[in-house]
Formats: structure tokens, sequence, C-alpha cells
């Protein structure tokens, strides 16, 4: 039986607000469709893995950039000429560092050169040579900071202090982050970090390299509320573990984003329903992790255009959710070029 008195009139103007944004979010999934569609006969033959396409193609959606082949290719080409002779930069990952350039970057082509001497000042302090210390360098390059050297001793000392920490789940894949990290120049991260790890563990998370990666996304948040953000990491957590999506550790890493969002934005309807119009394309209906990502970005990304979001402002919060939404990206390409990069280079 039900009652009345259970249901309260609908407010027009959340309605509407509610219908806008899911047009909005499937506005750019069409978005995202049509660059991939548009990219792939270009580059397909190129690559040997059609995830480092859809990495490209989100590139520019979730950056809100509209993707103009021929001078994407131009710069891609470019990348790989004037790479060492055996940069990964030379193979697949030129199409990816491309793209980050080509929304990051004012005059991409004449930036080139820096990173390659960027990735060299890296080197310099014995970040391993390989695809993720040209993408902290990237990181780096982009951010626009003017003391590179600072930055560069800040996040070898970050990864240090990683290593020290989880000595077996520290690996060069961890460079990117602890440049982010560098860069939000928080005090006593380490520690900060490894709070968000037992407390995690402790509400059900597995211990491993995801729940590292989870655990410094949500130290790119306010500190003063390291309580809310684990309690919010918990509930995005559960609603996962609710879905059809289950709450893989693989997905940890998104989760961390999600949490970042002001806990009343955040719909797991809304991110099923971004992944399973991504899984009705043809050629992602076999990306499953990829397309979770990726919806989780678009959900993101939708959020942050609202304008209640942008005034409510937290503007460290949404800071902290685009850096948390760059490493995602970055760290997943990575190592999806990373796998590819024994591949021939053409």
């Amino acid at each position: 039986m039900f009652h009345l008195e259970t249901f309260s009139p609908v407010n027009p103007y959340e309605y509407y607000q509610r219908h806008r944004r899911r047009l909005s979010m499937n506005n750019t999934v069409q978005s995202y469709l049509n660059t991939y569609e548009a990219l792939k006969p270009h580059i397909k033959w190129k690559v040997s893995d059609k995830r480092i396409i859809m990495m490209v193609a989100a590139i520019y959606i979730l950056n809100d950039e509209e993707i103009q082949i021929d001078r994407f290719l131009s710069l891609a080409e470019k990348i790989k000429s004037q790479s060492p002779l055996f940069s990964p930069l030379r193979s697949h990952a030129r199409y990816t560092t491309a793209a980050v350039f080509d929304v990051k970057l004012e005059n991409p082509a004449e930036e080139i050169q820096s990173l390659l001497d960027l990735y060299e000042r890296f080197r310099s302090l014995r970040f391993g040579s390989g695809i993720y210390t040209y993408h902290a360098a990237t990181i780096l390059l982009t951010s626009g900071h003017e003391d590179i050297e600072a930055i560069i001793r800040k996040a070898k000392e970050i990864y240090n202090g990683m290593k020290q920490e989880h000595t077996f789940l520290t690996s060069s894949s961890d460079y990117p982050l602890a440049t982010l990290l560098a860069l939000d120049n928080k005090p006593d991260i380490i520690n900060h970090i490894e709070g968000f790890y037992r407390e995690l563990n402790n509400n059900g998370f597995r211990k491993g390299n995801d729940l590292q990666f989870l655990s410094h996304i949500l130290a790119l948040g306010d500190k003063e509320k390291s309580t809310n953000l684990i309690s919010h990491a918990v509930q995005v957590f559960d609603a996962f573990a609710r879905s059809k999506l289950r709450a893989k550790p693989i997905y940890y890493p998104v989760m961390g984003m999600l949490a970042l969002l002001p806990q009343k934005e955040f719909s797991m309807d809304a991110v099923v329903a971004l992944y399973d119009e991504l899984n009705e394309h043809k050629d992602f209906k076999w990306q499953k992790d990829m397309n979770v990502m990726l919806a989780s970005s678009i959900f993101v990304s939708g959020k942050l255009e609202q304008e209640h979001v942008a005034e409510t402002s937290l503007n460290t919060i949404l800071e902290a959710i685009l850096e948390a939404q760059q490493v995602v990206m970055i760290t997943t390409m990575a190592a999806v070029t990373a796998a590819n990069t024994s591949s021939n280079s053409n």
C-alpha cells in the first residue's frame, strides 16, 4: 500500500536541471564517439591497441577541445622525429603525448624539446627511463611551474617516501602522481597518504597498488577534511559494490576521483548509464574497465561544468578533482602505451 505522504512535489527547476545535465553528459558521450570515429581511420594501422585511440579521443573531449586531425597527426610525427632513437615517444606514446600537448599548450610543437630536456632532468635525479618519466615530465611542463628543479627534487622525495612505506607496491608507474603531489606541495604528505591507506583498508578496501593510488588521489583534496573524504570514498565504494560494475580494485582510482566531488553530487546511476552507453559501441564492448574510467571521467566533467558546483566554491576541491582526473587519465594512458611499446614503431 502506498502512502501519499511519502511523495513530495517535483520541483520543476530541479527536474529541468537534472534533465539538462543528463542531456549534456549524453552529448559528451556522442562527441567522444564522433571524435573516436574521426580519428580511427588515420591511426588504426599504426597502433596495436584500440584503447590508445580511445585515450586520444577522451583527452580532447574531457578538455572540451575539438580535434583537428591534420594538426594532431603533424604534431605526433614531430614528436616522433625529434625523440631519441629508442624513446617510447617514437612508438604509440607519441599519439597520447601529442593529444595532451595539443589541449594543454598554446604552441605545442615548440615545446617538444622542452619535454625532452625535462625528461633528462628527471633522469639526472635518478628517475628511471621509460614512459612514466615522460608522463611525469609532461605533467610538470603543462603545469607552467617555473621552479622546475625544486619540483623534480620534491617529486623524488615523495617517490622515495612512497617506496619506503610500500617497497613492493611502488614503481615507476607512481612517477606521474609523485609529480602532481610535488606540485600540490602539501606538508607531511607521506603520513597523510598513509593515513588514508590504513583507514580505507580498515573499511573494506583491499591492500595493494590500487589502494595506494586511491590514497594518493585523496591526498590531493583538502587536508582538513580527511575524515569526510574517507567517508565519501567508502560510500562510493559501496555504491560500486551494489551496482553491476562491482567494486574491483582496478576501479579504486576512479572512486577516489568521484569521492573528491561534493557528496551530494555523486550519482552511481548516472555513471552506470554512461557506462552502458559506451558499451553499446561495437569497438568498446570488450573494453569494460576502460569504459568505467571514461564514464566516471565524463560524469565528473559534467559536474564541473555546473554553475552551482563552481559557485560553491570549493576552488581547492575543484582543482583537486581536475588534478585527480588528469592523473587517472595519464596513468591509464601510460599503462596502455607501456604495454604496447615493445610493438613496432609504425
